[in-house]
């Protein structure tokens, strides 16, 4: 297994908000939301907790990866309400944990998980925003929702209330699986057809697709942070 993230603050925004963890099994980006530096605070409490919470449980990863998001979400809600500088902050959350041949993947927000496998790309997890409920609907279509008003309107983020619904989400690792976690910097950016393009470019150089990829969302106007891990699973 190979492994390979990056973050950029973008062309429009001066202020970076999003934050990765890159692991040997556990990975992880998160975009904060806030005002001033709250949202950095938010998405930096996200994967240092999540780094520091044991997950390598042989009876239930999942179970242990629904504890850690719930014990975050806490922290970021506390944090919150005590703190006066970091008043309604709040930051999505997209996990993946590789434990004994399965991918676990938490998930709150509107941060995303993708699955390349067979020259096809798969979303795996669903956008948490209001968007993303009416394309689930079927009300909008994707290219319609990159450029709704209210394209940014969260339904869901992690310490914005003291308890949050967190998706899970558990697939068969098989040979050859490329794993994309992005914040929304890059999927408002490109489409899944241009990331699926880049990944199947670069086969066995995950930090050419992450380079890649942060380079077409600044080349398609970098108007948010955008954060790339690509994990790539050998044959």
């Amino acid at each position: 297994m190979k492994a390979s993230a990056r973050t950029d603050v973008g062309l429009v925004r001066t202020v970076n908000e999003d934050n990765y963890l890159l692991g040997d099994v556990l990975f992880a980006v998160a975009d904060g939301l806030g005002g001033h530096e709250a949202g950095e605070i938010a998405s930096k409490m996200a994967v240092n907790m999540l780094k520091e919470h044991p997950l390598s449980d042989e009876r239930d990863p999942a179970n242990r990866l629904r504890e850690a998001f719930t014990r975050i979400n806490a922290a970021i809600y506390q944090r919150s309400i005590s703190d006066q500088s970091c008043r309604g902050m709040g930051t999505t959350l997209t996990a993946l944990l590789i434990h004994d041949g399965t991918a676990y993947i938490g998930h709150v927000g509107d941060s995303r998980a993708y699955l390349v496998r067979n020259d096809v790309i798969y979303q795996l997890t669903e956008d948490h925003s209001v968007v993303g409920e009416l394309v689930k609907m079927g009300m909008l279509t994707k290219s319609e929702a990159k450029v709704h008003p209210q394209r940014n309107l969260l339904t869901r983020a992690m310490g914005i209330l003291p308890t949050v619904d967190i998706e899970v989400v558990e697939a068969k690792v098989e040979p050859g699986d490329r794993y994309i976690l992005c914040t929304d910097g890059l999927s408002g950016a490109i489409d899944d057809s241009g990331i699926l393009d880049v990944v199947m470019s670069h086969q066995e150089a995950p930090e050419k697709v992450v380079d890649e990829l942060i380079a077409m969302a600044n080349q398609n106007g970098g108007y948010d942070n955008v954060t790339v891990v690509a994990v790539f699973i050998g044959t």
